[in-house]
């Protein structure tokens, strides 16, 4: 058995001991500028915005839980693969996007970055250390024991102090960012200098009578804009505590460097990321609430562990919120489960209105994207162009629908990865990142399709029937992401408002089924509310009696692994109402796009194997589009 094929459970080992604020004194100077900032226009250039696609979350060879099942491509390498390119993987014989992205981000693991590579080559420093020498040691457990030492020692906040040294992180740190500035090509594709910041708390959970050790995901993905980069990243070394990464990215932008923090898809949270405390677990203030918003206008929300807009148990009544549930924590044994509450998107959105109600403040005022997290130098976005997202763990269809494997994160129960989509006026760094800035974003889980939604009180069925409809949109009312104030409606008892609503499928991707308005508010004895409604459809379908859309229909030949598109539609479009509007409570309103049902990943996997799709696994998936919301904010006291 080799090194690295013996050290594939070594994940479940990181952070599960529990989260000292270690707060080291961080160094505010900034390298120079990197790659110039664009200053003329490209020949795609919309004021009306286009739609572009990405990946914001990808992991290489120096990021250390990748390199453990046997990655060795590089930032350059994802880039590349990014771009189109086929690079190489180490379980298969290469691996290929069908089609390039526009934008994209790898984003490294700070801790640790790039260290482990330096562990074996034998002309560096590192090679003679003793933890190399036991990562390198030809006995199982002693490599094993090494690898499960570094991980706890970033769970843990105690790096070792022979592997984290000054200089190793701030040269590593600009070959990213070197990396980053050599592929970035204004109007073709985008790249931006980024890292991600490892902060797992740690805990303990009784489980039959067992203590099982823990680790919730309060991982961000901090992104620069590009236009100046700090000398190094502030990792979870630093602190665990997100205030603390707000106050350095604060800090940087007064030393004018642009930058975001993403947090981390929040289903394993263990309903730490959507809390209704700070950190500490106290009260939140109005100062908090406004630092959290300026450092993360944006959130992933789906995923290669599965998506946190919604959960049954919070959403009973939402027919489609059991979709690509990976509801886990880390752990070093078999999954335990992540509590829901905290942990979701929905239910968060609806917290923030209440939270706003009682201090004029909301925390959860955030747009959406998605992302892979892939950990192969690149993410697995299509469903029949799978290949896992780590390497010599899960590279191979056999080991993808291997019953036997229960530990940690579970390979079948992963999802193809998601994707980012933002409306920018082109693809250059200034304007996907304005994008970003101002909430204008979608995600997807992985098909491109495109949506929109603009909110406004003049808006008629004839403005979405003009060729330039998007113009007449952006000048009578506000896109996604943004905010429709009730002192423009005139009067207090104003009608609704109204919502331009439109999507189109994926042109290589499957038909739409529907478009579904999501609305959450708060009545008023301070209660947060919901109700979904379907406000577009492919066929001639009708809603019944109980309220409920029929479904579209199965084309999906599981046996064969195929569907077709005779039902469904390319593209839906409408101009909506709110029936239950009341212009004294506060509200939002999000899309989701459902897309006709589809052979999921594993359907492929099972036919390329000749074996039955496990009984545990859905045969299919309905492919979805998630808007960022417009919020209707009252000024009635």
């Amino acid at each position: 058995m080799s090194l690295l094929s013996r050290c594939f459970i070594f994940l479940s080992i990181v952070g599960v001991i529990g989260c000292a604020d270690t707060t080291n004194s961080d160094n505010p100077n900034s390298s120079s500028n990197t790659t110039p900032q664009s200053t003329e226009r490209t020949i795609a250039y919309s004021p009306s915005n286009n739609a572009y696609f990405g990946d914001l979350h990808i992991h290489t060879s120096w990021s250390f839980d990748a390199f453990i099942y046997n990655t060795r491509t590089t930032p350059d390498d994802a880039y590349r693969y990014g771009k189109g390119e086929k690079i190489a993987h180490s379980a298969t014989d290469g691996i290929q996007l069908r089609r390039p992205l526009d934008f994209m981000a790898v984003t490294d693991h700070a801790e640790y970055m790039g260290v482990m590579k330096k562990m074996i080559e034998p002309e560096h420093p590192f090679f003679k250390l003793d933890i190399a020498q036991q990562i390198r040691s030809e006995d199982p457990q002693v490599s094993l024991n090494a690898f499960t030492n570094i991980g706890r020692s970033i769970a843990g906040n105690l790096p070792y102090k022979e592997i984290n040294q000054e200089d190793i992180r701030m040269s590593t740190w600009e070959e990213v960012v070197k990396i980053a500035d050599a592929h970035y090509e204004p109007g073709k594709f985008t790249t931006f200098p980024a890292y991600e910041w490892t902060s797992s708390p740690g805990d303990t959970m009784e489980i039959e009578g067992r203590k099982i050790p823990m680790a919730r995901n309060m991982h961000r993905n901090v992104i620069f804009k590009g236009n100046k980069v700090p000398a190094e990243p502030f990792s979870s070394f630093n602190s665990q505590n997100p205030e603390r990464l707000w106050d350095w990215l604060d800090m940087q932008r007064k030393n004018g460097v642009e930058v975001m923090a993403i947090p981390h898809n929040a289903n394993m949270s263990d309903g730490m990321m959507y809390a209704s405390s700070q950190f500490d677990g106290s009260p939140m203030t109005l100062q908090y609430i406004r630092q959290r918003m300026r450092n993360e206008p944006i959130n992933e929300v789906v995923q290669i562990k599965g998506q946190s807009m919604s959960h049954p148990i919070l959403a009973p009544n939402d027919e489609f919120a059991d979709f690509e549930l990976f509801a886990y924590t880390f752990t070093t044994s078999s999954p335990t489960p992540s509590k829901p509450q905290g942990s979701y998107v929905r239910e968060a959105y609806q917290k923030g209105l209440a939270i706003e109600k009682q201090t004029g403040g909301n925390p959860f005022k955030f747009g959406l994207i998605g992302s892979s997290d892939g950990h192969n130098s690149a993410g697995a976005l299509e469903e029949d162009n799978y290949f896992g997202k780590f390497g010599v763990r899960d590279g191979t269809p056999s080991q993808r629908l291997d019953n036997q494997q229960t530990r940690f994160l579970s390979n079948k129960y992963m999802s193809a990865a998601g994707m980012a989509g933002v409306w920018a006026s082109e693809n250059t760094r200034e304007a996907i990142f304005s994008a970003m800035e101002r909430k204008e974003t979608f995600a997807t889980s992985g098909p491109r399709i495109k949506l929109r939604i603009f909110g406004g009180w003049a808006y008629s069925k004839e403005d979405l029937e003009k060729d330039n409809w998007t113009v007449s949109a952006y000048d009578k009312g506000v896109p996604m992401g943004g905010d429709l104030k009730s002192q423009e409606s005139g009067v207090r008892g104003q009608k609704s408002p109204s919502f331009l609503i439109w999507a189109i499928k994926d042109s290589e991707g499957a038909n739409l089924d529907r478009i579904q308005v999501i609305k959450a508010w708060v009545s008023g004895d301070g209660q947060a509310q919901e109700k979904i409604f379907d406000v577009a459809w492919s066929g001639d379908r009708t809603i019944g009696a109980g309220g409920k859309l029929p479904a579209v229909g199965n084309t999906v030949n599981t046996a064969e692994a195929t569907y077709d598109n005779s039902i469904g539609a390319v593209s839906l479009q409408t101009v909506w109402e709110d029936p239950e509007f009341d212009a004294t409570q506060s509200a939002m309103y999000y899309l989701r796009v459902l897309e006709i049902p589809t052979p999921r990943w594993s359907t492929y996997d099972a036919k390329a194997l000749g074996i039955s799709i496990p009984d545990d696994l859905n045969a299919t998936i309905q492919e979805r589009a998630w808007s960022s919301p417009i919020w209707y904010t009252t000024n009635f006291e």
